[in-house]
């Protein structure tokens, strides 16, 4: 594929989520074959006609290489920098792309699982062979388990594969909250938390509990695991026609509560695959992000007068914490209370470290003065510095790249909430690691 071509497409390419594929030359004898028709899509009418006007005709062509995207743009942009010797000999075997957008990541992350599951293109292969697919499995116990895995165990029931470990993880966080599942991983004798707050159905986990087969826990429970199956299968649509036919149902028959309940499961599941694309928009109005940040560091520091000053970086992939990625800093250079100076230092040592992932977006505690020494160290990297009032509320932001500062009380509530959550989780790290060095002070001889 020339890059004149690529460039050309790229141009026209859509900036919403979904996956593309590159396409090469049609072998009769290859499983590699597409047909646009095979796979549920969430915008089947206008994507049928994507896929015929853009590249070769799919009937002449074979898939090479399967991959989502947030921003379907974007990402193809990235291919014109690569340097990767795997990914240009694919791209020069390639003739054509074609693209399928969706209404979420959530649902290109399912559609990709299945256009692979079902062609898998010779170099999705190639190109995971440093990695490996990720795996939804069901276990075998009266109240299934759910795990991810690399490698399922023959016979056993599973859901894949998926390329993203941690877009399929922020995924099955949502959907527990419309499909409540076990997690504990160890039987106990009262109710867990996750039962209190709807994420578990609560007599799985508990030791003395004996239930019969048509026990109607044990019949929702199982109810929950072939829903939460069917999604990632890709059978979102059917399942809530289901839903919605069981809701009429019930209410036919005047049981209203549970199909006030069941009405509720489906909104449910419509805001999971909604939620990113409401975020997105409000990035976009809001701080003029042409893309939602995958990647948020959120840092704050913590200290005494200046004294056992430690600073901290929550990391938060997909609206959640992974607490993997988090990173302790000690602050060495000042013994005063100087919180810009403290967070030049954490920020100068954090970026010397090529080899953490970069973020998409850094969020830091404090006002004007906090950003701009941020932006000191970060050039290339959006920006928001979050100023609180005297009882440590949040009040408003500022942005790189913006005069006027973001009052919170104008921010919609799911980016609010988001971006409150990544500070809060940062103070709290840094108050720990602080309370932790003070305490062992605290312990030495003088």
């Amino acid at each position: 594929m020339m890059p004149a071509f690529l460039k050309e497409f790229i141009s026209k390419a859509p900036t919403e989520p979904g996956i593309y594929i590159f396409t090469g030359p049609s072998n009769k004898k290859s499983r590699f074959a597409l047909r646009s028709d095979s796979i549920e899509n969430p915008r089947q009418g206008r994507d049928k006609a994507q896929l015929a006007n853009r590249g070769s005709s799919m009937s002449k062509t074979s898939g090479l290489y399967i991959g989502k995207a947030s921003n379907i743009k974007a990402r193809l942009l990235s291919y014109l920098k690569t340097t990767d010797h795997r990914i240009l000999q694919m791209l020069s075997r390639a003739t054509g792309i074609k693209t399928l957008e969706t209404d979420s990541e959530i649902e290109a992350l399912i559609m990709e699982s299945q256009y692979i599951k079902r062609y898998q293109p010779p170099f999705n292969i190639m190109l995971r062979d440093d990695k490996q697919f990720f795996y939804v499995v069901f276990g075998n116990e009266n109240f299934p388990k759910i795990s991810i895995t690399h490698q399922p165990r023959q016979g056993t029931d599973f859901v894949g594969p998926f390329t993203d470990g941690a877009a399929l993880k922020t995924t099955l966080r949502y959907l527990r909250k419309a499909f409540p599942y076990c997690a504990c991983k160890k039987p106990h004798n009262n109710f867990c938390l996750n039962y209190h707050i709807g994420k578990c159905v609560g007599f799985c986990c508990l030791k003395k509990t004996e239930l019969n087969l048509e026990h109607k826990a044990l019949r929702e429970y199982k109810k929950n695991i072939k829903a939460l199956k069917d999604i990632l299968g890709g059978k979102k649509t059917p399942m809530i026609k289901h839903l919605e036919k069981e809701m009429i149902a019930l209410g036919k028959k005047d049981k209203f509560k549970k199909a006030i309940e069941v009405r509720n499961k489906i909104e449910k599941i419509r805001r999971v695959f909604k939620n990113a694309r409401i975020i997105k928009e409000n990035f976009a109005e809001i701080f003029n992000f042409k893309q939602l940040p995958r990647r948020v560091e959120g840092y704050d520091i913590s200290h005494i007068q200046g004294k056992h000053a430690v600073g901290a970086m929550a990391v938060f992939i997909d609206g959640e914490p992974d607490k993997n990625e988090y990173r302790k800093f000690r602050i060495y250079a000042k013994n005063t209370p100087d919180d810009t100076a403290m967070l030049k230092e954490i920020l100068t040592r954090r970026f010397n470290h090529p080899e953490w992932k970069m973020p998409d977006l850094i969020l830091v505690d404090g006002g004007k003065a906090q950003m701009n020494a941020a932006r000191e160290i970060i050039k290339n990297i959006p920006i928001i510095a979050l100023t609180k009032d005297e009882k440590h509320l949040g009040i408003k932001f500022f942005v790189t790249g913006k005069n006027n500062p973001v009052l919170l009380s104008k921010i919609p509530a799911t980016v609010k909430n988001l971006l409150l959550r990544i500070d809060s989780e940062a103070h709290r790290f840094a108050i720990s690691y602080h309370r932790q060095l003070h305490g062992r002070a605290g312990l030495e001889l003088p």
